[in-house]
């Protein structure tokens, strides 16, 4: 049987081992999108990425801001496959919000200072006339991959089960 101290440790684990988070969006039209992006996240459920203004999902983001969140490791067996899903809401951050979000982003993505100050970027390429945005989207409820067997179809299929978590629980995460 799962337990919920193992899904925040898988949760945890999922966040600080994998590059890209997959976002889905939808278009006005109810059309899904879904594309992979860089991302980091604080101790508030926020996830940053950055993306340009005109692209699918940020066009999508704008007349629609509900998406979807999926970090996965695509390396991994079948029988050990894992996930965190998210559902929450997106938005492109206002200039005065991109200083503390830009902080968090380039820490997180690049821990190494020497490394963050080589890759990280300034806010004015994010505003005005710029084709970039950063993005944040705060997830609300999160669910994972559950070992226990479904309600219905007990050990034939995989299901998920939404679950308590926030990500100040996975800045104490150690590899192991």
């Amino acid at each position: 049987m799962s337990t919920i101290p193992d899904l925040r440790a898988e949760a945890a684990r999922l966040l600080h081992t994998n590059r890209y988070l997959t976002l889905g969006t939808a278009g006005p039209d109810g059309t899904p999108w879904a594309v992979p992006v860089t991302y980091a996240w604080d101790d508030a459920d926020h996830f940053y990425w950055w993306s340009a203004s005109d692209a699918v999902h940020s066009r999508n983001i704008a007349a629609n801001p509900a998406v979807s969140l999926l970090v996965f490791d695509s390396q991994v067996a079948d029988s050990e496959a894992q996930a965190l899903y998210g559902e929450g809401t997106a938005h492109a951050l206002a200039p005065a919000d991109l200083p503390s979000a830009l902080a968090v982003f380039y820490a997180r993505r690049y821990p190494d200072p020497a490394v963050r100050a080589r890759r990280a970027r300034e806010p004015a390429e994010f505003q005005d006339g710029s084709p970039k945005r950063f993005y944040c989207a705060t997830v609300h409820a999160y669910s994972a991959l559950t070992p226990d067997p479904h309600p219905v179809h007990g050990n034939t299929v995989p299901h998920r089960v939404t679950f308590p978590f926030t990500t100040a629980w996975a800045k104490a995460y150690e590899p192991g």
